[in-house]
């Protein structure tokens, strides 16, 4: 439809006018009785444990803050700076192990599994999922000390494929 068409078309519906009822239907409305309110419901019992959730209205806030002061009373407890070393125990102490170097760095991902499926929106429209579960590898070696070091990570991927219309 073009719009002069649609322009027309509104045009004409606003020149005319609506039809009149039937005479039945008419005196049928007349004759109905007004619909009458719903008497009210009687209200909930009163709870028993009014006292407990009085009590529990102020002990919950009131736990909250006394953790906090606790945890704070516990951080001034905790020395800031390590302890010092006297030079007797300095001696004792190993030196520090060096870094590692990395001879070979290694990234794998593999497909564990693969599916689809279908979900609703809260409108009720349909729409399709591509779900892939994935397992990352990360393999780290050190060829000079004889070190590999190995990280597997399970990983999902939900991919929205498209809004399905029915």
């Amino acid at each position: 439809m073009t719009d002069h068409e649609q322009n027309r078309f509104e045009a004409e519906l606003r020149r005319s006018r609506p039809a009149r009822l039937p005479e039945d239907y008419w005196s049928r409305l007349l004759a109905a009785a007004r619909p009458t309110k719903a008497s009210p419901v009687a209200p909930w019992p009163a709870p028993v444990a009014v006292g407990l959730q009085r009590v529990l209205r102020f002990f919950i806030p009131a736990a909250g803050v006394a953790m906090a002061a606790f945890f704070a009373w516990r951080q001034t407890l905790r020395p800031n700076s390590p302890p010092a070393i006297s030079p007797s125990h300095a001696s004792s102490m190993a030196p520090p192990a060096s870094t590692v170097k990395a001879d070979d760095l290694q990234i794998a991902q593999d497909l564990v599994s693969s599916f689809d499926t279908l979900a609703w929106l809260p409108g009720g429209e349909p729409v399709r999922f591509q779900c892939r579960q994935w397992m990352d590898t990360v393999t780290l070696s050190d060829k000079t000390r004889g070190l590999v070091f190995e990280e597997r990570t399970p990983r999902v991927e939900i991919i929205p494929v498209g809004f399905e219309t029915y």
